[in-house]
């Protein structure tokens, strides 16, 4: 495999900065991750200041068409992804997630209720006007009251101290807000711009680019911000998404050189791209898991030893060969690896077809004759999981009958409650309190086990707001061993991150959950 680092890349654009988001110099300053981030340039431009020569548009081939560009009122990685061309994070990520400054320089816990936050001072919209303070009010009292506001735990209020300055009033102390300052969906939005009457005031951002055209199930492009404040105007003049839903399309379309990025390419045609010299196919460890889960308010569902019981008759290795060749990690506990707490060491349930009778004996099924419907996405890896999972649980007496959707339609059914039986995937490499609270506290929307425990609840809040790191990081052992145990769900394995993409596309760093930024991402000529 043509496996190359990407410093081989780096090479083209060496004072490309990773750690930076804005055009202004600063440090972060935060009673939870003590230590300074200078922010510097981070556009693919040389020590002079000049564009490297590139092709005018860069287009990438997506597996999935976004469905929304509504910051708030959505939480699709695809969506996401594009919305980092044309918005801004109070503060953003470097290469190994550490957050830095973006709109703001400096975030300060002043007490255990309050953080105070210093914006910078020529920041601008794409439309040139000027973003303040008002408008860091504006998206969070919004935030608050949208969709995402569970990635908002703790937040009671914002309030404006000068021009350049917030102070954001806390319940308590959390050791994963400052995090959460990074999500995209917390872009700062236009005050002036949703009081104009205009439509779709959302897509004003201050980002590196603008929104240019959607062509629903073709494409959807970005161009250069042209008021952009920064120092960091980015290099492509155009950036393209075009979704592919058949993996093996989005191959044919990098042979011919109709798409520069391949997204997710299947494992099995692999080998016929790294056999051509103009593509370079790039591996790294991921954080991407993929799980296979009960909906738990649902008989027999509700009855832990026979989930446990079924968690034992899963062969994870035939998975991982069947859904990516085995590209990828086997995992026990349900936390995302790389989070902070991960823990993977507990016994768990190994691939035991006899314990998993013994359990279906206890459970109060010796005879199994359970039949039961799985729920998954229409796409590949959902489809040859599936297959694994039926045959491996038609050992042990439950016959398994597998319905495909679309995603979406998938997601909402799921939230309702419609599924028995169901395979999804998680990503979050960041905070793990949006892996605890987001799938298995008590009414979260993102719930789809409608799982409830108030242990759990309880393990939740104190992993999120104990100080003492020590203590936080039993707490967090013990509440992972906690929810394996209870079993709402099989966590299956992590996914390596495989990419191909024309071998002089210059990208400072590839995301091992797939939301990259693209930002400064070019093809070189």
């Amino acid at each position: 495999m043509k496996k190359k680092l990407l410093a081989a890349l780096l090479c083209v654009a060496m004072t490309v900065s990773l750690t930076a988001c804005g055009g202004s110099s600063a440090s972060t300053d935060t009673a939870a991750d003590a230590g300074t981030t200078e922010a510097g340039a981070e556009a693919g431009t040389t020590a002079t200041g000049d564009v490297p020569a590139h092709k005018e548009e860069l287009i990438i081939g997506t597996a999935v068409d976004i469905n929304s560009l509504d910051l708030q009122n959505q939480s699709d990685q695809i969506n996401n992804i594009c919305l980092k061309l044309t918005h801004q994070t109070l503060f953003d990520l470097d290469a190994d997630t550490n957050r830095i400054p973006c709109l703001a320089t400096e975030a300060t816990w002043i007490d255990d209720n309050t953080i105070e936050i210093k914006l910078v001072e020529n920041a601008c919209f794409s439309d040139g006007t000027p973003l303040t303070a008002e408008d860091v009010k504006f998206t969070f009292d919004m935030a608050l009251e949208s969709p995402v506001a569970g990635n908002l735990t703790g937040l009671i209020s914002t309030d404006v101290v000068d021009d350049y300055t917030v102070h954001m009033n806390m319940e308590s102390y959390s050791n994963d807000f400052m995090m959460s300052l990074t999500y995209i969906p917390f872009g700062i939005q236009s005050k002036a711009a949703y009081e104009s009457g205009m439509e779709e005031p959302f897509k004003i951002g201050s980002g590196q680019y603008v929104f240019d055209e959607w062509l629903e199930g073709e494409q959807v492009s970005f161009v250069k911000n042209e008021n952009y404040w920064g120092s960091d105007p980015g290099v492509s003049d155009r950036i393209t998404f075009k979704p592919y839903l058949e993996a093996s399309s989005r191959v044919i379309a990098l042979q011919n050189g109709e798409i520069d990025v391949c997204i997710d390419p299947p494992a099995n045609e692999l080998q016929y791209l790294e056999e051509d010299e103009n593509i370079t196919v790039y591996e790294q460890a991921g954080t991407r898991l993929f799980y296979f889960a009960f909906n738990c308010e649902k008989a027999p569902w509700d009855n832990q030893t026979l989930r446990q019981a079924v968690a034992c008759a899963i062969d994870r290795d035939a998975v991982l060969q069947a859904a990516v060749y085995g590209k990828g990690t086997p995992q026990t506990t349900i936390l995302n690896r790389g989070l902070f707490g991960f823990y993977d060491d507990m016994e768990g349930f190994d691939y035991d077809v006899e314990r998993a009778k013994s359990l279906m004996a206890e459970a109060g099924y010796a005879d199994g004759g359970i039949t039961t419907t799985l729920t998954i996405a229409n796409s590949s890896p959902y489809t040859n999981i599936a297959q694994v999972i039926q045959a491996n649980l038609k050992e042990i007496g439950i016959d398994v009958e597998i319905t495909t959707m679309e995603d979406a339609t998938l997601k909402s059914t799921c939230k309702e409650g419609g599924q028995e039986l169901f395979l999804w995937r998680w990503n979050e490499d960041i905070r793990p309190d949006c892996v605890y609270r987001d799938l298995f506290n008590t009414g979260s929307g993102s719930n789809y086990h409608h799982f409830s425990d108030p242990k759990v609840d309880e393990l939740t809040d104190k992993v999120l707001t104990d100080k003492d790191e020590a203590q936080r990081t039993e707490d967090s052992k013990e509440l992972q061993t906690y929810l394996v145990d209870a079993c709402p769900q099989v966590p299956l394995y992590i996914s390596n991150l495989v990419i191909a993409y024309n071998k002089n596309l210059v990208m400072p760093y590839f995301r091992g959950g797939g939301d990259h930024y693209w930002k400064n991402a070019y093809v070189a000529e």
